[in-house]
């Protein structure tokens, strides 16, 4: 036998590489820490919504459903994304959902006056992105919080999508509608993309400058600039993540609506914040992850597609929506409090040992 490998069948299995025993066991480790329990408070609290609706209604929960859900929920899902580096950073952005409605409302304008899809494409991604350059201006270069800033333009975004054709849908042709609606196994464009954006989210999150910076500026900004950060230029880089994202998430919209809404968009980073924050992200900034927002992302529209199919009042709806957020929210609450606490106990008696 080789030394650090285990014999089976006459064939040496290494203890060390891809899905060895040690692999195996530092998994489990990460997945079953204390700091994870908050998400897998979240991953019973989905499952046990499926089972809800399911015995409520069980017709229901079908491939059908999931197909809808990707679907409908992939604007969300989009946002979502950059929402969870926005959080991270400490720049909380509420303007993507008015943006999405004013990005779609100029991709209608521009269409009906050129009648060429890929110009309208063009205008919607350069209207996303130039008020993403807007935010990162007010918010790098003067210092003014995000919030506010951000919440200049969902209001001021909206107004003007509203007065495009007189708050009027505007039908946008060209075959978008066709590629995004069109179907694979049952599934839209929008599962691939959807998939391409988490994993391209999670590689910048882990893996590059602007992620790590993102963690960093979230923790201090005044701290970052310290390390020799250039905290402008990646503050610039997560707004540009957001404007991208918006950018893809009213293409989604148009496309699957084949016009554009005055109204597209409303409420989405509401939903947007919520996901990242039931996911696990602190609104203080600082922690957070791509994966777990997802996690987010489907209890939001496993929630929601639930109740609808209920046949609740809008008033119901969101009692019940709210309710539920906020029991989710609260039980992750004291167990990352728990967290805490477990977590000072050996520190304070090491520095009592110390001091003694």
């Amino acid at each position: 036998m080789y030394a650090g490998s285990l014999c089976y069948g006459g064939e040496g299995v290494s203890n060390t590489g891809w899905f060895s025993k040690t692999w195996r066991q530092q998994t489990r480790r990460r997945l079953f820490a204390r700091h994870q329990l908050d998400a897998w408070v979240l991953l019973v609290a989905t499952i046990l919504l499926l089972l809800l609706f399911w015995v409520l209604e069980p017709k229901w929960l079908n491939q059908d459903t999931l197909q809808l859900l990707v679907a409908q929920y992939a604007p969300l899902a989009l946002v979502a994304v950059a929402m969870t580096f926005s959080i991270i950073a400490g720049h909380i952005d509420l303007s993507p959902g008015s943006m999405i409605g004013l990005s779609g409302s100029v991709m209608g304008l521009v269409f009906t006056a050129s009648g060429n899809i890929w110009l309208s494409l063009l205008a919607g991604l350069g209207t996303a992105l130039g008020v993403g350059l807007l935010h990162s201006a007010f918010v790098a270069g003067l210092g003014i919080n995000a919030i506010m800033v951000t919440l200049g333009t969902y209001i001021w975004a909206r107004g003007l999508s509203n007065g495009a054709n007189a708050g009027m849908p505007i039908v946008v042709g060209g075959g978008i509608s066709r590629a995004v609606n069109a179907s694979w196994a049952g599934f839209t464009l929008t599962a691939p993309v959807v998939v391409v954006a988490y994993l391209g989210g999670a590689y910048l999150l882990r893996r590059t400058k602007l992620g790590r910076y993102t963690y960093a500026m979230g923790g201090g900004q005044l701290s970052a600039r310290r390390a020799g950060i250039n905290v402008g230029l990646y503050t610039t880089g997560v707004f540009m993540l957001m404007a991208t994202m918006i950018a893809a998430a009213t293409f989604i919209t148009v496309g699957q609506l084949g016009s554009a809404a005055a109204s597209a968009g409303s409420g989405m980073e509401l939903n947007a914040i919520i996901a990242v924050v039931i996911g696990g992200s602190s609104l203080a900034g600082g922690t957070g992850s791509v994966g777990r927002t997802a996690l987010g992302v489907a209890f939001i529209g496993i929630l929601n597609s639930g109740l609808l199919n209920l046949g609740l009042t809008q008033a119901a709806f969101d009692l019940y929506s709210g309710l539920a957020f906020l029991s989710v929210l609260s039980v992750q609450v004291l167990i990352r409090r728990n967290v805490i606490e477990h977590e000072r106990v050996p520190v304070a008696l090491a520095t009592q040992a110390g001091l003694s």
